[in-house]
């Protein structure tokens, strides 16, 4: 998989995940902000995950 050249990695997932933008990130959010946001993905991969396991 091709890396996000020109951000950390961490700011690319929100921003494609479309929870916040580049501007919302530099100029509304901090970085407790920026965790938070990706907890919150991360939890909702693992219940997808766990969810399509059960139906297979």
């Amino acid at each position: 998989m091709i890396e996000y050249a020109n951000i950390p990695r961490s700011i690319g997932v929100i921003v494609s995940r479309k929870l916040a933008t580049l501007h919302e990130l530099q100029t509304v959010y901090g970085a407790q902000d920026l965790y938070d946001l990706l907890e919150v993905i991360i939890v909702d991969d693992y219940n997808a995950r766990i969810m399509s396991e059960r139906k297979e």
